[in-house]
């Protein structure tokens, strides 16, 4: 099974996971620069509720990041869960992996491993391990 180190994206500011809202657009890790154009980062996602401690893992997605969270806003299965608090993080797969299989691949593992309460279909492609993002549960066994 292939292995990937993902870096988890966290608000600048405060070093705390990212609040799940409109705001979350505007943030500049969102896009690239390409020459004169600016592009949206391609990679992998998971929204959550709850602490590190306690948390419910909503949905894990892949794709153009800024996109898949525009239309994520947007979705009332996930807005049901705004009174709890949700939570994003991300990380860029573009420039560390590439292929749209990979990066469906950890989808998958993401998945297997948090089992979201709002899971779709899962890719139909082999598991890509990916480090986790640092909370204080153990990983599930698969």
């Amino acid at each position: 099974m292939t292995m990937v180190t993902v870096h988890w994206q966290k608000c600048i500011k405060n070093s705390l996971w990212c609040p799940f809202n409109e705001k979350l657009l505007n943030d500049g890790r969102l896009e690239a620069r390409l020459g004169d154009y600016s592009v949206g980062i391609n990679g992998i996602y998971i929204i959550w509720t709850g602490t590190d401690n306690n948390r419910t893992v909503l949905k894990v997605g892949s794709g153009i990041i800024k996109d898949k969270l525009a239309a994520d806003l947007k979705d009332p299965e996930i807005q049901a869960h705004k009174p709890a608090r949700l939570y994003v993080t991300w990380g860029s797969t573009l420039s560390t992996i590439g292929p749209e299989k990979i990066q469906k691949g950890i989808e998958k593992f993401l998945g297997v491993v948090f089992k979201p309460k709002l899971a779709e279909h899962l890719p139909d492609v082999d598991l890509v391990m990916v480090n986790l993002p640092r909370w204080n549960k153990a990983v599930p066994p698969l």
